[in-house]
């Protein structure tokens, strides 16, 4: 597991958003350009790090502006991981956002990995929890998407919840590869998740508040959204992998 990422200057605005309108916006990625925080990295310079208002954690991978790939402009976000680890860009947790995503390849084997995570505390316990969405299993046209919560204060502290618990979406849903996507996400304040790709609602990836099994809980143990600090974007794997290379551009991200 990566370690916690600190917190950065960008907090998405419209604070007073409920999660049916989160979901709303989920489904249907034609928001207001004025309703959120932006980013398009064309302020940053080619083969650096993304700075300023974003935080990079990497573990077996590295994150780069680069003009090899560009939606708007001639700059993206560009994250390359190797076997088992990760590399995030992160900012100030926001509970819906969208962004343009570009996947060279997706796993071919059985492993767990991750696009979006949102992660903090929750109110019940003060124990950290992580939602996320990603994908497992190989599938007939490449990687099954996959919801998945988390509780890893549970790895060093015996007296926190573990859990581990998974959402799979439908045989048919898959992470798309080879072309720029628009993916879109909203987490609601029961623990509900909802996507959306290229405007597309993926209605088996939604969550109401709790999934369909658990490693280290019964199956339908809630998956309590805790209070979002931070939304990391980028890639991390949790078995043994390929080289993976991804392209983030155009964030929108808002509460």
């Amino acid at each position: 597991m990566l370690q916690p990422l600190v917190d950065s200057g960008i907090r998405a605005r419209g604070w007073a958003l409920g999660a049916a309108l989160l979901l709303a916006a989920c489904a249907s990625p034609t928001i207001p350009d004025d309703s959120g925080v932006t980013e398009d990295f064309e302020a940053y310079t080619t083969g650096q790090v993304p700075t300023g208002d974003w935080t990079v954690e990497t573990e077996g991978g590295a994150v780069t502006v680069d003009d090899t790939r560009a939606v708007s402009g001639t700059r993206a976000a560009r994250f390359d991981v190797e076997g088992k680890g990760g590399a995030f860009i992160s900012t100030a947790g926001a509970r819906a956002g969208r962004m343009q995503v570009f996947l060279e390849a997706a796993p071919e084997g059985d492993v767990h990995w991750t696009l979006i995570e949102a992660r903090g505390h929750r109110a019940s316990d003060g124990h950290i929890a992580e939602i996320r969405i990603g994908g497992q299993h190989p599938v007939a046209g490449g990687s099954r998407l996959m919801a998945n919560y988390e509780t890893p204060d549970s790895y060093t502290d015996p007296s926190a919840p573990g859990s581990d618990c998974w959402h799979h979406a439908a045989e048919t849903d898959v992470m798309p590869t080879g072309r720029w996507v628009e993916i879109a996400w909203a987490f609601g304040g029961d623990a509900t998740v909802a996507m959306s790709i290229d405007g597309k609602p993926v209605p088996a990836m939604t969550v109401n508040g709790t999934g369909q099994g658990c490693l280290y809980q019964k199956a339908d143990y809630a998956w309590e959204l805790p209070r979002i600090e931070t939304i990391n974007l980028g890639w991390e794997s949790y078995q043994a992998d390929g080289p993976r290379h991804l392209w983030i551009d155009d964030i929108k991200l808002w509460n």
